[in-house]
């Protein structure tokens, strides 16, 4: 079988930490170029370096250095650059289109002096300019050295330090199942992806803007009916210019993408109920440890959320006397939801959605429309009363919330990706035109603050509010189930058992997810047949347990083993052997929703393994896996089920079966 992505960094980490070490040098050579380092995102590299540096301090300390040496051997190339070519550095293709980069370094070193090469190096956006404007202004070779050096040398562990501690994490995330782990890279990169899409798009307009509004302006002399209705809008010298030019991009881009789902949708004929399938992406993300939030995240995104939270904020904006500013806020959502319906319902016509989940069918999704209607246009709103620096950030914060509230959708397998798309895409571009008329008609007010925190907090306990009692039904109604299905004893023998799943989770290294057992019998049966042999059942802890890893402990018997997840459920038994040598073994089953005819006997599929407590990051103890224990533990379960054992292959999976007895 192929090996997971994890055991390939780990076998070339051990096996050329040469490479890692030339990897960290040339991510940080290159974030500190000058001009290279505005593109390349170093920040991201240099994590990804660290997370696979795991908790070895010795490699650690040595990517240290070399990324201290690459950082320096950056700054040292843009000095001389700049010292080289000063009278040409402002003309320089991207600088000379971004001049507030210069301007932002200049005004460091007007304020701090030579302390700006120090300070700039922790300053993402003109980290690649400080040296480069150093040399163009003639700072002294010596004095730039004595300011580099030591900001070079903190700087590194800074970027690799959080992708370490990550990387560490993901074996004690993998106790809770693998598919957590996943969960959380999506949740983070997917998050950072969001911010970083987004303020991309937002600094474009801002620094195309003029040239846009340029055309625009003489596009709309041309056509002197649509003239009269555009050329109020872009006044040359308004403060709404740029708003108008940026929502004017989002409505064009949201209406094509909109066009690109809808119109590929039925093409692609796709089977609804691969949603609810255990192979499906979806339902391979699902634990049970974020389950529950997921389902409250998605509680959260319901129709009743948002229209409550659409009617109480539109009384806060009548007790305003902001008139104006209500009609478009009423506006915004129900337009969008109007649409989502009509469009939904054409689009049903064409495709059958699925009867067991009828929102996975929905293109667009309704509920995912509406809600990002009432974010993106409060985002609208809210930047109408901030200052030009400070517009942006209402535009990240719905961003956000819009893609974590649809991911908990498509993680509870309750709408499809193309929903998704729809939803969001149709919600942006009603936004975007009903924001087009407020921004061009409302003046500014005011208190914005104030009105932010009134809006989310209303979101916060409205959503509270409608979960309270829902978050069980939802988890009941969006339950995994194994395929049911059914062998007579020789056709398990035989092939059967390698149609069962082979691995807890496709994450990780694969000899530490796969199954080594199947067995047939009746649980209770089975855990006797194993306490009779020393087995001990132990109950595997969860979120709480993790306070005991925390704190650590020496005595071995107090440490909890947490539980992992196979097809979103918990281990349904864990037990434990310590052998005469002082070794402790560890055996787990998971249901495979497969039986045994005649008697309809259960399959369990299962892993046993040696274990041993090891102590990381100073605080944090934990049971980890012996790499190389498996047949020791093999053998401890063989005197416990060796009668039970019937033919089959030598290696793992071996099969086990106590419906003869």
């Amino acid at each position: 079988m192929e090996e997971g992505l994890l055991d390939s960094l780990t076998a070339v980490v051990q096996s050329h930490p040469g490479w890692l070490i030339g990897l960290a040098f040339g991510f940080a050579l290159l974030e500190s170029l000058a001009i290279v380092g505005i593109f390349v995102p170093g920040i991201v590299l240099l994590f990804m370096v660290g997370a696979v540096i795991g908790m070895d301090p010795g490699l650690f300390l040595i990517c240290w250095l070399a990324a201290s040496v690459g950082a320096l051997t950056g700054d040292l190339v843009s000095y001389w650059l700049g010292y080289r070519f000063s009278d040409r550095v402002p003309g320089v293709w991207p600088l000379s289109r971004r001049p507030e980069m210069m301007a932002a370094g200049q005004v460091l070193f007007a304020r701090h002096g030579g302390k700006g090469v120090f300070i700039g190096r922790f300053i993402g956006p003109i980290r690649p300019v400080v040296p480069l404007l150093s040399g163009t202004m003639g700072m002294r070779p010596l004095a730039f050295l004595a300011w580099s050096v030591p900001a070079c040398i903190l700087w590194a562990p800074l970027y690799l330090l959080p992708g370490m501690l990550f990387g560490a994490s993901l074996e004690l995330a993998a106790d809770f199942g693998g598919r957590l782990v996943l969960v959380l890279l999506i949740l983070v990169l997917g998050g950072w992806f969001v911010i970083w899409l987004t303020r991309l798009v937002y600094e474009f307009t801002a620094r195309r803007s003029g040239w846009w509004l340029r055309s625009v302006i003489r596009w709309s002399t041309d056509q002197p009916g649509v003239g009269r209705l555009l050329r109020p809008l872009f006044e040359p010298g308004g403060r709404e210019v740029l708003s108008v030019a940026l929502l004017g991009i989002l409505l064009v881009v949201s209406l094509a993408v909109l066009m690109a789902v809808l119109i590929s949708t039925p093409f692609l004929a796709p089977a609804w109920d691969a949603e609810y399938r255990l192979v499906n992406l979806s339902a391979s993300l699902r634990n049970h440890v974020a389950d529950p939030l997921f389902a409250w995240l998605s509680l959260a995104a319901e129709p009743r959320v948002a229209v409550t939270v659409t009617l109480l904020m539109g009384l806060v904006l009548l007790l305003l006397g902001r008139r104006l500013t209500l009609w478009h806020w009423l506006a915004a959502p129900l337009g969008a939801y109007v649409l989502a319906i009509l469009l939904s319902a054409l689009m049903g016509l064409l495709i059958d959605g699925p009867e067991s989940v009828p929102t996975v069918g929905q293109v667009p999704h309704r509920g995912m429309a509406l809600t990002t209607a009432v974010l993106g246009f409060f985002a609208v709103m809210l930047a109408k009363d901030l200052g030009a620096r400070r517009r942006k950030w209402p535009y990240l914060v719905s961003a956000v919330l819009v893609a974590v509230l649809g991911f908990s959708h498509y993680y509870l397998g309750l709408a499809s990706l193309a929903g998704l798309l729809a939803g969001i895409a149709l919600a942006m571009g009603w936004t975007a035109l009903v924001g087009i008329a407020y921004r061009s008609r409302s003046t500014s007010r005011r208190r914005p603050v104030w009105l932010s925190l009134a809006f989310y907090s209303l979101i916060v306990v409205v959503a509270i509010v409608h979960a309270r009692g829902e978050v069980a039904v939802r988890l009941d109604a969006t339950r995994l189930a194994q395929p049911d299905r059914s062998y007579f004893f020789l056709d398990w023998q035989d092939e059967g058992w390698r149609q069962l799943p082979d691995r807890v989770t496709r994450l990780g290294r694969h000899h530490r997810s796969r199954f080594d057992f199947q067995v047939a019998a009746n649980l209770n049966r089975l855990a006797e047949q194993l306490a009779d042999e020393g087995w001990l059942e132990v109950e595997a802890g969860s979120g709480a347990a993790l306070w005991s890893l925390l704190l650590g402990s020496d005595d071995i018997a107090t440490l909890p083993h947490l539980s992992r997840d196979f097809a979103g459920r918990p281990d349904d038994l864990v037990m434990r052997r310590e052998a005469p040598d002082g070794s402790v073994y560890l055996a787990r089953l998971w249901s495979s929703g497969a039986r045994l005819e005649p008697g309809g006997v259960p399959i369990w599929l299962g892993q046993v393994r040696q274990v041993q407590p090891v102590r990381q990051l100073v605080v944090l103890s934990r049971w980890d896996e012996v790499d190389d224990g498996g047949d020791r533990a093999l053998a401890q379960l063989e005197l416990g089920l060796g009668a039970w054992r019937i033919g089959g292959p030598e290696a793992r999976p071996r099969l086990y079966v106590s419906m003869f007895d």
